[in-house]
């Protein structure tokens, strides 16, 4: 992977912010996967990837009729995937064990990757993939998909992009979930709980928001650990970006303008 690939780029700072508050806006009104898969391909190249692809993690030699599988990847690439590539993809394998994105850059500090894995990634970048980012996702008793963006080699995207990628990852799938007909269940916040959270997206610290909230420490500590809980998550990154793409913070709460 060239260095420069998902590594910090010059731009708006605002512009990846603009995206994700777009995609939420319009993606409840997508009855229909072709039409969820035009938003999300037209927010993946606003925010700078050239490719996407939302797939349930199943048996693809064996597919289930209800098969979520969404993409806009080079016909080559995408039947080659689908006609076993899917077997030794390391992103497929790191999504299925892992809770936070992470770029396909990092795959080899992630897990040992085999001599399949590594011709896997080789014959991607033949195809016109570049580095990408893949979003992990798990629906509490339901499907279990994630959800990639890529660019094409040599190319690069700014920062903020991969938070917004995450959010939109997060709210592709339970529109997708809810055209299936397998919404996922939706945790909610308490009003308290719902300001500890912004403010631990904002990066405070539990003291800094029993201070600002005028609770105790302690407290500040039980109400974020039983948000992470009811989310099934472990991190209060993860905490965050569930919280939104759940619909109960916006990407502009978790930005500190102190």
């Amino acid at each position: 992977m060239a260095p420069s690939e998902l590594h910090p780029a010059p731009g708006a700072p605002d512009f990846a912010l603009d995206v994700a508050g777009s995609f939420a806006a319009n993606v409840a009104r997508a009855g229909t996967l072709p039409a969820l898969a035009a938003l999300l391909g037209a927010a993946a190249s606003d925010l700078g990837f050239s490719f996407f692809a939302i797939a349930e993690h199943a048996n693809l030699a064996r597919p289930p009729p209800d098969l979520l599988l969404l993409h806009n990847y080079p016909p080559g690439w995408a039947d080659a995937f689908m006609l076993g590539g899917w077997r030794h993809d390391p992103a497929w394998h790191a999504a299925s064990c892992r809770l936070a994105g992470f770029r396909w850059s990092e795959l080899p500090a992630l897990m040992r990757l085999s001599d399949m894995e590594r011709a896997h990634l080789a014959a991607a970048r033949r195809a016109g993939l570049g580095n990408g980012y893949t979003v992990p996702l798990h629906a509490p008793g339901g499907r279990t998909a994630s959800c990639s963006f890529a660019v094409r080699p040599r190319h690069c995207v700014a920062p903020r992009a991969l938070l917004a990628a995450d959010f939109i990852a997060q709210r592709a799938f339970l529109a997708a979930s809810s055209i299936l007909g397998t919404p996922s269940r939706r945790p909610h916040l308490s009003p308290r709980e719902r300001e500890c959270v912004v403010l631990m997206a904002q990066g405070k610290t539990d003291w800094e928001i029993a201070r600002i909230l005028g609770l105790s420490e302690e407290t500040v500590t039980r109400y974020l650990k039983t948000a992470r809980q009811r989310f099934g998550v472990t991190r209060r990154t993860q905490l965050a970006l569930a919280a939104m793409s759940a619909g109960l913070i916006e990407m502009r709460d978790c930005i500190s303008w102190a």
